[in-house]
Order: structure tokens, then sequence, then C-alpha cells
């Protein structure tokens, strides 16, 4: 019954926050959204375009502007005062290395055929935080999350923008950049005024648009033209710069709670259940594996490959390096066809919140999470209500199907 009511909730209501953000019509020509979409805005929300955008401005914090909301208490534990000021990454917990902005990138993942295989990937190792979930036609893709535009090597292929990578970002005024963009995240950015850090995205809506800069590379394969292009820190920045973009923001929280880097403290997950190993199904194709490596304290990471017909693991094409995670959270969420001709393209249910498994040294702890809104923070918690507490260093994030969930599994 879990599912039945959230799909019914994500196809009836259409998301307390995509109520605002998706009222109005498809962009003319768009080959994304046809007139069944554009049909369903207007009977589920009843107003235009225009008048979402001009109640959510009113709302929303400016694009460029710190957001003075963000800020938070440093951790709980500690709350000596003889302690040195808490300045903590804003996506590792660790001591801050630099007041830059955060970047977050779209990274192609197909691997159905030797021409349709975007792997592996270049610069991914290097994200702090490297978000999963599915995007259309089972295929899963990424958004590499990096700390500063500086610490962006090589780094593709580059893909298209998607709203449930968006929404995640939008809290954190982070730069959001792509290749193109779905409507209805074109449809976020016009009514979140989100277009000021948004990168590589489309007119639709009369959005405002500022190009991208990338270059192409076929890596001597026969692959498809659109899994060629890659990006990297300094073609980033000199995209910012064209746009007038500023490249640092005063970050007063993090993204999850961490453990506090000045007391040297760490959640050990005494008395949790172990986990190891972790199964991760975002479709029939797309599968996420992990291995825990005890003397380093990190998750390993493969995925399924259709195109070879077995897992691999997950390399950084740069480095050769397989990718590992001191922590991974896994959200499960109601994802479902966005309404109408849309190309199969999926929506998250991120208001009703969720389902969330937390892995950290060699253990597994099991919470909830919540969203309440596009604007506000993803938000982890116990089942004491508490919110969970990250070891400092790299997180993977999953954005889950519910209909997935008999088939995650761990041990």
């Amino acid at each position: 019954m879990k599912k039945i009511t959230r799909r019914t909730v994500l196809r009836a209501s259409g998301l307390a926050a995509a109520s605002l953000a998706l009222s109005g019509c498809a962009p003319a020509g768009s080959a994304c959204v046809g007139n069944g979409f554009s049909d369903w805005l207007k009977q589920t929300f009843g107003k235009d375009s225009a008048a979402s955008s001009e109640s959510a401005e009113a709302a929303a914090p400016d694009a460029g502007t710190p957001d003075a909301g963000a800020a938070s208490e440093p951790p709980a534990e500690s709350a000596d005062t003889s302690l040195p000021a808490y300045n903590a990454d804003p996506l590792t917990g660790e001591p801050r290395r630099s007041n830059g902005r955060m970047v977050g990138v779209m990274v192609n993942n197909i691997s159905n055929t030797q021409r349709q295989n975007a792997r592996p990937q270049r610069g991914i190792g290097s994200a702090d935080l490297l978000i999963e979930s599915k995007v259309e036609g089972g295929i899963s893709r990424f958004c590499a999350v990096y700390y500063d535009a500086n610490a962006i090597p090589e780094v593709g292929p580059l893909r298209s923008g998607r709203d449930q990578f968006l929404q995640l970002l939008m809290p954190w005024q982070a730069l959001y950049y792509h290749d193109g963009e779905s409507a209805p995240c074109t449809k976020f950015i016009n009514v979140y005024n989100y277009s000021g850090l948004n990168i590589g995205g489309k007119s639709y809506f009369n959005t405002p648009t500022h190009p991208h800069v990338a270059h192409r590379d076929s890596r001597g394969r026969n692959v498809a033209y659109e899994h060629t292009e890659f990006t990297s820190g300094a073609e980033i920045q000199k995209a910012a710069a064209n746009a007038g973009i500023g490249l640092q923001y005063p970050y007063e929280s993090t993204f999850f709670r961490f453990a506090d880097y000045r007391t040297g403290a760490e959640n050990k997950m005494s008395g949790a259940a172990a986990a190891k190993t972790i199964n991760i199904v975002h479709s029939d194709s797309y599968k996420t594996t992990f291995s825990y490596n005890r003397w380093d304290h990190l998750y390993k990471m493969s995925m399924y490959s259709r195109a070879a017909g077995a897992f691999e693991n997950t390399v950084d094409e740069l480095t050769g390096k397989q990718l590992g995670f001191t922590n991974l959270l896994v959200c499960f969420a109601g994802i479902a066809d966005y309404p109408g001709n849309s190309g199969g393209v999926q929506q998250v249910d991120y208001v009703s919140g969720g389902e969330a498994y937390f892995f950290t040294r060699g253990a597994v702890q099991h919470g909830t999470w919540q969203k309440a809104s596009p604007e506000h923070p993803l938000k982890v918690y116990a089942a004491d209500g508490s919110e969970i507490c990250f070891n400092r260093g790299k997180t993977y994030l999953a954005i889950v199907d519910d209909d997935e969930w008999q088939n995650f599994n761990y041990q």
C-alpha cells in the first residue's frame, strides 16, 4: 500500500513544490514535453506561468545572495567553548579548504551498448558528493558535486540537467553545470529564480540562459557523439566569468551533519547491524553495489554494465582508481514519469519524504529523510528523531524508486 499511496500522491497532486514550479505551458517546439503535459499542468494548478514566477520570486532568495537561513549550529556534541569556531567544508565535514561555491556537474552514466556507453567517466573520483538517480528509460545519471571550481579536473561525459538533482543543490546556492536540460528542470529554474546559477540550460519559458564551455573527446572509441563531451574546472570558471557568476560563497552550514573535526569525533555505529555489501537497484539494467574495505573504511563502488553483461568496478578514467566513499545514503522516494508526452522524464516526490538507509564504518542505520520544498535542504533522521551523524569524508547519495525497494539488500 505504501508504494501505491506514494504514486497516487505523486500523480494526483504532482508534489506540493511542483504545484508552484511546474505551473504553466510547455515550451513551443520542445522535444521533451508535449500537449498532454501542458494540459496536465493547467488542469492541476489552474494558474499561468507568469503568476507562478512572480509569487516565487517574491518568496525565494536571489540566486547570487547568501541565504541567511542556511546558518546552523555546529554538532551538538561539541558545545565546548574552548574550541575554535566550527568552520567545516560543507560537503565533507573536514576543516574548510576554501570559501568556494559548490559546483554540481551532470555526468553521463549510460552503458547499454558499445556505442551507447559513457563509462569509465572522468573526474568523478574527485567529487566530494556523488548523487545517482534514474532520469528516463531506466537509465541513471550522476551529479558530481565539488566544494570549489578549482578542485574540478576534466570531468564527463557531460549530460543534460534534471530537476531531481537541481532540487538537492538549490538550498546551497550551488552552481549547476550541464549541457541542456529537461523542460521541467527549466521550469524549476524559472519559478525559483535560479537562472543566475544555471549554466548550460535552455530558454524554455523565456528563461535566461548562460552558455557552457566544454570540449569533445571520443577517447578513440566508437561511441555516439552525445557521449563525447567533457568540461573542466578551468572551462567552468571561464563560463562562470562569461555569465558574471561569482564562485565564492560564505557557507555557514554543511550538506549533512558531520562528526566534529575539532575533536576528532567519529560515528563508530556502535550496536548497529553489519553492512559490508550493499546492492542498490535503480532499474533492471542500472544497478550499483558497494563492498566495504575495513582497512581504509571506504565502500568501493561497482556498477552493472549492460554493454558488458557484468558488474565492473567503477573507476575514474583519469586515475584508474576505483571510487570509494566514507558514507553511503540511500533514500527511497516515489518516482514516476512526468505526465503527458514527457519522454519518460522522471519526477521525484521529495515533499513526501521517505525511508533512508545510512551506511558507514561497515554498518547500517535505518531512518527517514525529509525535504519540505526545493529550497529546503535534505535532512536525514534516526529513529529517535535526531539528525544522523555522517563521518567526515566523501558521500554517495542514491535517490531510489520505492518500486525497487524489494531489490535493495545489504549484509
